[in-house]
């Protein structure tokens, strides 16, 4: 990482190599691949091992995100060269080698990708990183998700929950018991499942995190109306309407009254046909104003059905 000192970077190297990170966050990926090259040249001279490992990490990373896999693949080999063995260095060594597992994941090969994996953790435990030992793990649970293993899968992520919430970031712990949930879900373990997303809802809405809150309020609804419960599925998604309206993301809100139109649709008795129609109505007009085609015809087709029938089937 580029060094600083009461706010000042040290070195030219330090400079580039921040001037790289600015200019990949803008989109301008020619000029952060120059800068971080220049970096690494300049940690190069200054024999600055920490630096130069970090900006050819970096600069990995920019490539694979890019899908450019084999320059990636020789820049995180070489960045782990000049770190492995040097105990000074575990956290970034164990962070390069997780942006390998990245790789042979992000390329299909989950069984050298799950090598890597078990590497980096075993590298992570001696730092006492419990984030990136947290993250690494979110890509464990991946694989095994891939492998059809959900058993490892959610083991994986019970743990980097445990880990996030150690760590106090509960950004990361509310987005992997959201992940936790949608296999539960999968699984018909709604009870364990509801659970977890009331826990995801407060944790977002700790952290000020309107979207976040959104978006389980959304699952929860879903989830509600899977059991049967009309009554608190149609609660949790109008709050959810009305979270999404106030952080003005029109395509959520439309997606989410589509969701409560299918609710009131959904039961004679509990349901309420009046509103499914208010509700069809606002999204079409939503999603006819974001421009939105594909959405918009999908609404209109329901919402003659429902028409069709008084409840969609």
């Amino acid at each position: 990482m580029p060094k600083t000192l009461n706010g000042n970077y040290i070195s030219e190297a330090a400079k580039n190599f921040s001037q790289a990170d600015k200019f990949w966050l803008k989109g301008k990926h020619d000029k952060a691949r120059t800068s971080y090259k220049k970096s690494i040249d300049l940690y190069m001279r200054e024999t600055d091992i920490e630096g130069r490992a970090s900006a050819l990490n970096r600069l990995g990373e920019l490539e694979l995100s890019l899908h450019e896999y084999d320059g990636a693949k020789m820049l995180f080999s070489t960045a782990c060269t000049l770190v492995k063995g040097l105990p000074e260095y575990q956290t970034l060594y164990a962070n390069i080698v997780f942006n390998k597992a990245k790789l042979a994941t992000e390329t299909n090969d989950y069984k050298h990708g799950l090598k890597r994996v078990k590497q980096a953790e075993d590298i992570v435990k001696a730092t006492k990183n419990n984030v990136l030992w947290g993250d690494i793990l979110e890509l464990k649970s991946y694989i095994y998700q891939q492998q059809g293993n959900e058993k490892e899968a959610l083991d994986a992520m019970v743990i980097a929950s445990n880990l996030y919430k150690d760590a106090r970031n509960s950004i990361k712990e509310a987005s992997v018991l959201r992940s936790m949930a949608r296999i539960l879900i999968k699984n018909k373990d709604y009870d364990t499942a509801h659970d977890l997303l009331e826990r995801c809802k407060i944790l977002y809405r700790e952290n000020g995190d309107l979207l976040g809150e959104a978006s389980v309020l959304t699952a929860i609804g879903s989830l509600r109306l899977k059991i049967g419960d009309i009554e608190k599925s149609r609660k949790a998604l109008m709050k959810s309407v009305a979270l999404y309206d106030k952080a003005t993301h029109a395509k959520a809100k439309a997606e989410t009254l589509l969701y409560l139109a299918r609710v009131e649709a959904s039961d004679k008795i509990h349901g309420d046909f009046h509103r499914a129609k208010i509700h069809y109505k606002k999204a079409i007009e939503i999603f006819n104003f974001l421009g939105n085609d594909s959405l918009k015809e999908k609404a209109i087709d329901e919402y003659y059905k429902f028409n069709k029938n008084n409840v969609i089937n």
